[in-house]
């Protein structure tokens, strides 16, 4: 049940807005403003994690009622009446970022005509809620003073009245919050049913907007908030307000539910219970978890089913879970197993039921969700640390993997000059002109929190020199006959223990040959051996000696290369 206490949660969201206020203060510059574009972007990712809990809560209501209608009429139609309330105030700070969004892009005519603002609106793929576009890349993130006298007019000691101003939303939000408080009715057995004094009092706190001091002065609210505030910090101010709203309904929601039957049940156990964020941390990482204390009926074991298809987000509907078979159950305790043998790689989570009879007879549906978890291929992970090496002038492939985190949420970067691409499971280096590259890898970790790991170094060497060759021949041979001398078609190249696929060309070459006690030379500006070469082949005898000299290769990188000259004697 709800209380004054703040959750670790909660109680970051304050720091943070008590941090973005308190930098307000200040002369902060342009690369600061920018800052406040991640403070968003948390806030974004939290309200969310919000209204997922307010959602899951009128699921639960829903199958509550859904069993019993007359039990939970009168808290069913509460919870209905604050999700509106709740709902039609997100709203209005929805629309009213939209609004300071074209006022600072200078469409303060429009806005006041009730004009179109949809480029300033997007759609939230998780909340499925109107939400306004990121100020990542908006251009005036500094501006303050249309939006100063939009919301709160010339004078802070006097701010405007009005629609879409500081004093309205103030007014609005101190309005929820006493009607919030003023939660009463009967239930159907005659028991009163009112908001407990501790969620009072958290609301209270959290919908609490008196003067505060600035310079040693008394500032309303509305100024304190607002004026002279640039756009990269108000549009955090709102989304802190909308996180108070979600906040405050999912708690007035969870002590609705827990009033209909909390004061029923009878527990025999009770069992700390710790539920962490994650199971896989990364070092430099924390361990986040949730500590309770769970009570349960070990002499009424209920029956707990778990859907056996895999499915993304949250749905609204129950499952038919007649045809299931119910999961073991050991001292009240549930035990689930879920074989990943054949499933694909990636997040997962899965749905299920707990069906429980209460003392009254009555049979409960509570629906829950199972913590996303990533299933990844077992791999072995092997640094040979000496011989970290991209090769210049050919496609380096190179395996890139982070321990439970799955390859799609993996954003990888190369530095030095050179480039990276993924292709299929691996990734692609083409170095660059650069003697040195490091690999830094950003993940996204199944909290949606994202964590930079440290770069991987890496050395960047050219390709080996061919080795040539001529009939068969290597340059560690020594001889040739006359047979293979006189039918030799051209001088190659290859690349010998290495791993590459290389294609190495001869562009040139020259032979010399003794003949009568002289050197006889003729040169070729291919990798062919010309018909010039082929007759002074013909013509030498044995005991004479060829040289194959002056070799050059064209490499995949672009540059030449000379080869060592091969000497071979004719038997």
């Amino acid at each position: 049940m709800a209380g004054a206490k703040e959750t670790p949660r909660q109680k970051m969201i304050g720091m943070m807005y008590l941090v973005l206020t308190a930098l307000l203060a200040l002369n902060i510059s342009k690369e600061i403003l920018n800052g406040f574009v991640k403070v968003e972007n948390g806030l974004r990712q939290t309200n969310q994690t919000v209204q997922g809990k307010a959602r899951e809560t009128m699921l639960d209501f829903e199958a509550k009622y859904l069993q019993d209608q007359q039990k939970v009429k009168p808290y069913y139609d509460a919870a209905q009446d604050v999700e509106k309330q709740a709902d039609e105030l997100y709203d209005h700070i929805t629309q009213l970022k939209a609004n300071i969004l074209a006022v600072a892009r200078g469409q303060r005519e429009t806005v006041e005509a009730g004009g179109d603002l949809s480029a300033f609106i997007a759609q939230d793929k998780l909340t499925r809620r109107d939400t306004v576009l990121s100020i990542a890349h908006f251009e005036k993130k500094d501006e303050y003073q249309e939006i100063t006298s939009y919301l709160v007019g010339g004078e802070p000691s006097s701010p405007k009245t009005g629609a879409f101003t500081a004093t309205e939303l103030k007014e609005k939000l101190e309005g929820f919050r006493d009607n919030l408080k003023g939660v009463q009715f009967t239930d159907f057995v005659g028991n009163n049913f009112e908001v407990s004094p501790g969620l009072k009092a958290s609301f209270d706190q959290t919908f609490k907007y008196e003067k505060e001091m600035e310079d040693g002065k008394e500032v309303l609210w509305e100024a304190a908030n607002f004026f002279d505030v640039p756009l990269a910090a108000v549009i955090p101010i709102l989304s802190k307000l909308q996180i108070d709203i979600a906040n405050a309904k999912s708690n007035m929601m969870s002590e609705l539910i827990a009033g209909i039957e909390g004061k029923s049940y009878k527990f025999t156990n009770l069992m700390p219970l710790v539920v962490p964020e994650s199971n896989y941390i990364l070092r430099g990482d924390s361990f986040r978890a949730d500590v309770l204390l769970a009570a349960f009926d070990a002499t009424n074991s209920p029956n707990i089913y778990v859907d056996n298809s895999e499915f993304n987000g949250r749905d609204s509907s129950l499952l038919a879970y007649n045809d299931k078979d119910p999961l073991r159950i050991e001292g009240g305790l549930g035990k689930i197993r879920i074989a990943t043998r054949g499933m694909s790689l990636g997040e997962r989570n899965y749905k299920g039921l707990i069906r429980f009879q209460g003392p009254d007879g009555s049979v409960g549906d509570y629906p829950f969700y199972t913590p996303e978890f990533t299933v990844a291929e077992p791999a072995l992970v092997v640094s040979p640390t000496k011989m970290n090496v991209f090769y210049r002038g050919v496609p380096n492939p190179v395996e890139i993997s982070v321990p439970g985190v799955s390859s799609d949420k993996l954003d990888v970067r190369i530095t030095g000059g050179h480039s990276i691409k993924p292709d299929g499971d691996t990734f692609i280096v083409n170095p660059g002109a650069g003697a040195d590259a490091s690999i830094e890898v950003t993940a996204t970790l199944p909290d949606g929190s994202k964590k930079s790991l440290p770069g991987r170094e890496f050395r960047v060497k050219r390709i080996p020199d061919p080795s040539p060759r001529f009939a068969g021949k290597s340059p560690s041979d020594k001889t040739i006959t006359k047979v293979l001398l006189e039918n030799a078609p051209s001088v190659g190249a290859l690349m010998e223990s290495f791993d590459f696929d290389v294609e190495v060309r001869v562009k040139r070459f020259n032979v010399t040959v003794t003949k009568g006690g002289t050197f006889v030379e003729q040169s070729s500006s291919s990798n062919m051996v010309t018909a010039n070469m082929k007759e002074l082949f013909r013509s030498v005898g044995r005991g004479s000696v060829v040289y194959i000299e002056d070799i050059v290769v064209s490499m995949p990188d672009g540059t030449e290369r000379a080869l060592p000259t091969m000497k071979l004697k004719v038997i």
